[in-house]
Parts: C-alpha cells; structure tokens; sequence
C-alpha cells in the first residue's frame, strides 16, 4: 500500500469517526455551522475570482453571480434543514387497551459522502456546491474529489469550509479535499477507489454521462451497494407547435439563440433539440435562427478536454447523413473556442439515427423538420430521460397536442411552458433531476433544498424510553418543529 492509498484511507476513516459525531448534532446546531460556511464564502475577496476566472475562462460579472448563488444555497439549505422538513419525524403513542406499540421515525445522515466537482460550475456544483451544502445538513461528513479544470479555485472554497470546521471544534474528518487523478504509480483513479471504499456510503457527482454511469455501476458492484446520485447528459428538447411559431417566430429565434450560446453552451440545461413541424412559422424561424447564431462571437470554453470533445462531437453530428448546417457563427474561432452551429435534420432521420440525439455540450444544436404531428409525437415517445423539456406554444397548441404533453410527463424532471431551460432557480419547487440517463435515480433533485433528501435514511424507535431518543422525537418538542402525531401535523409537545 503507497502513500497516496494511505492518505485516502486516512480521509475515509476520520469521515466514518466524524459521521459519529454529526449524527449527535441537532438540525439547528447543523443550520448554523451551514450559515457560518456561508459567512466565509461570502468574505472571500477578488483572488477567488480571478482564480476561477484563470482557470476556467468564465466571465468575472457571472462567478460574481455563481459566487452569490452558492452563499445563497447553503443559507436557503441552513434554512430548511432547521425548519425539520427532511427530518420527518413521525410519532404513533402506543394505546395499553388495544396493545398498540409506541413507534417513532426520523430520518438522520446516510454516512460519509464522496463528492465530485462540477467543470462548468466551479462555485456552486462543485467544492462548496450544493452536493456539499445538502449532504452536511442531512449530517454526513463530505469528502470532495476536486475538479481538476479549476484546482486552485477548488483549494482556496475548500479552505473556506476547513476553517470553519475549526472554528466550531468539529472533528476534521467532517471535511476533507483531495486532488489528483490516479492512486500515485497505479492506474486506479482516485475517485474509483474512493467510490468503492466500503466507509463511504454515497455519492453525488455532476458530469458527463460516462462518468457518471462509470462510478454508479462501481458503487453498484460493491458488496455492500451504495446510491449514487449522477446528474449526467441530456439534451433539453424544445417542441414547438404552430401557433406559437405563427405568432412568435422571430422572437423565439432569438430567445432559443441566446439560451443555446450562453455561457459557451456549457450548462447541463443547454436546449440542444429543436423540434417542430414544417411550415411558414418554421421557416421563419430558421431565418431568424440564423441571423442570431450569426452574429454570435465564438468564446473560450472551460478547458481544452472539453474543447476538443465539443469539436469533435460538433463535426461528428454535422456528418451524418441527411444532415444540413443552417446557421453558424460568422466569426472565425480561434483555438479554445466554441464556435456555435445549427444543423437540420428530417424528423425520420433522426429518429433512425441515434447519434444524432447524443448530447453535444457547447454551443450546438439539431433542429428536426417534422411532416407531420404524428412525428412529433413519435420523437416525444422515443426520447430518453432529460433534465427539462420545454413546450413552446400557446394555450391552443397544448390543449391540440395533449397527446405530446402527456407523454413527455414521463420524460423529464422539470416540464417548461415556453421560457428556455438554461436558468436553474434554487428554490423549493426545483427538480434538478430527470429519468435516466439524465440521472440515476430521477426520485430526487441535486437543486433546491430538497436536494438535502438524498442524504438521509430513515430510523424507527419502537417503545423506547424517552430520555434515549433523538431529541426530534422526544415527548418534548424543544426544536419546534412540525412533526405527525397519531396521523395529525402539530408542533407542540407530547
């Protein structure tokens, strides 16, 4: 066994000791140390951003941004995690007369997490993202896998959590950072091996699809299986029907343009499917499209790995038969760039042809010419799971294609009314999450507080003395919390 092995095992193990301790920490006490990461976050001056900025090549105005979202999502967390939402603590008293037993539930920490940095989301998917902030509150210690596109804005958020972990006198192994790619003269990776290690007891990760499906058939080969939490590839479908393109052609144009480019088209919500029927609506769109892409100036992407697979995915959907480029940047890309570009397809085409619905992730796009209704709904019946899908269309259009709205129910975690996907909001109602491959267990959101869900597992305490409770079933209601008592919500106590 080599130093860097040892070093691992060490992290685990003082992740297993301190899960010992978090599991004697109240909701309140966890809200807390959440609100004081977030203090610390906020405090970090310039040299978070233009480390981040160096590494990744995003704009400084949106890590500004992301900064604020990322403060903002271990408060709204802190937040709901003291409210007692996820602890669910569940109360049936016993009854002498009929002999009915006294049975209490909560839900408390699953165990240490391995957590992996996002590329595109230095702040907020990544070390001090929402996987950290939802698997703290649900009370399990964290072990992040650093991303290795932005290692130094990784080090500089993962010190930021260390010193509070300090402050508080919490045991060390709450938090631990690690970097690197390969076991030091192996060709294990480091995350492979912390996904299989028996101590560690879930995982969350944001990627591409392979590396999700890699590290959840790991964790699923283990003797002991473990949930892994993958928010992987996915298209984003927008269906457009004809009354919307009819009345809103143009403007769509520009608004699918603008979704589609943002940010270099690297969000896991970029729109990469256009699909709608053939028609007047639909060729003035593809004008209007046109026009936009355009004038979009190419940009630096986040690093030269995902350059290159966006290049190459880019020329290998453009390839295929029976396929046009209709519109593409006007401005020459220089090394790094991603130069957006628009083909089209017949809606036969591609449905024959699967390569033509894998994700592109960059600032690309297939749109489908559909003859007919009919196609449409084929797509819609065909299509795999997926993050969001948008219908773009007026009241009449849904009320025309029920048979297209109800199908796609079953596709998607979060069904869009017009709008474009590429905005996450982090609030309750968010479902960051769709049926596979988009993730691997669509029962669950990596957005939002509920994210915290995916951490926790229930406990039932049958005829136990109160004094040996957890303090959130205990007859007296100290934290104030809403709990069900004989079948009624209440908060007083027993």
């Amino acid at each position: 066994m080599n130093q860097s092995q040892v070093f691992l095992d060490e992290r685990v193990r003082i992740a297993a000791e301190a899960f010992q301790f978090l599991k004697s920490t109240t909701i309140g006490e966890r809200a807390v140390f959440m609100h004081a990461v977030a203090d610390e976050i906020e405090k970090l001056g310039p040299e978070l951003l233009e480390t981040a900025h160096a590494e990744t090549a995003l704009p400084l105005a949106r890590l500004t941004g992301e900064k604020a979202r990322t403060v903002g999502q271990w408060r709204s967390y802190a937040n709901a995690v003291a409210l007692g939402i996820y602890t669910e603590a569940r109360i049936d008293l016993a009854n002498s007369e009929t002999g009915k037993n006294d049975i209490r539930k909560f839900n408390l920490g699953i165990g240490p997490v391995v957590v992996f940095g996002a590329s595109n989301f230095p702040f907020a998917f990544s070390t001090a993202g929402g996987d950290t902030a939802s698997a703290i509150g649900a009370g399990c210690p964290v072990i992040v896998k650093g991303h290795s596109g932005h290692t130094r804005t990784s080090t500089i958020m993962a010190e930021a959590i260390a010193a509070v972990v300090k402050e508080f006198g919490w045991p060390e192994g709450v938090f631990s950072h690690i970097l690197g790619a390969n076991i030091e003269g192996t060709d294990t990776k480091i995350g492979a091996y912390l996904t299989g290690h028996p101590l560690v007891k879930a995982v969350g990760f944001t990627g591409s699809y392979w590396g999700g499906k890699a590290l959840f058939d790991i964790a699923n080969q283990r003797e002991e299986p473990i949930p892994v939490f993958a928010e992987m590839g996915s298209i984003n479908p927008v269906f457009a029907f004809t009354h919307m393109l009819q009345e809103r052609a143009e403007a769509l144009a520009k608004e699918y343009a603008s979704s589609l480019t943002m940010g270099v088209g690297q969000f896991c919500t970029n729109p990469g499917v256009f699909i709608a029927v053939k028609g007047d609506g639909l060729d003035r769109f593809k004008n209007a499209l046109a026009l936009e892409i355009a004038a979009i100036a190419p940009s630096t992407m986040l690093n030269s790995g995902i350059y290159t697979h966006f290049e190459k995915n880019k020329t290998t959907l453009s390839n295929q038969e029976a396929v046009t480029v209709i519109a593409e940047s006007g401005i020459e890309a220089s090394q790094g760039q991603g130069r957006a570009r628009i083909i089209s397809t017949s809606a036969s085409n591609f449905l024959k042809n699967q390569v033509l619905s894998e994700e592109v992730f960059g600032p690309f796009a297939v749109l489908v010419e559909a003859d007919s209704a009919e196609e449409v709904l084929t797509i819609a019946q065909e299509l795999k799971g997926q993050l969001t899908i948008t219908i773009a269309g007026t009241a009449q259009d849904v009320q025309e294609h029920q048979d297209v709205f109800n199908v796609v129910k079953d596709k998607a975690g979060r069904l869009l009314f017009n709008g474009m996907p590429t905005g996450v909001e982090v609030v309750y109602a968010m479902q960051h999450g769709g049926p596979f491959p988009s993730c691997t267990d669509p029962r669950f959101t990596s957005v939002g507080p509920d994210a915290v869900k995916r951490f926790v597992r229930p406990l039932s305490f049958q005829n136990w003395p109160d004094e040996f409770l957890p303090v959130e079933l205990k007859n007296e209601n100290t934290l104030g919390i809403s709990r069900i008592v004989d079948g009624s919500a209440t908060k007083t106590s027993i």
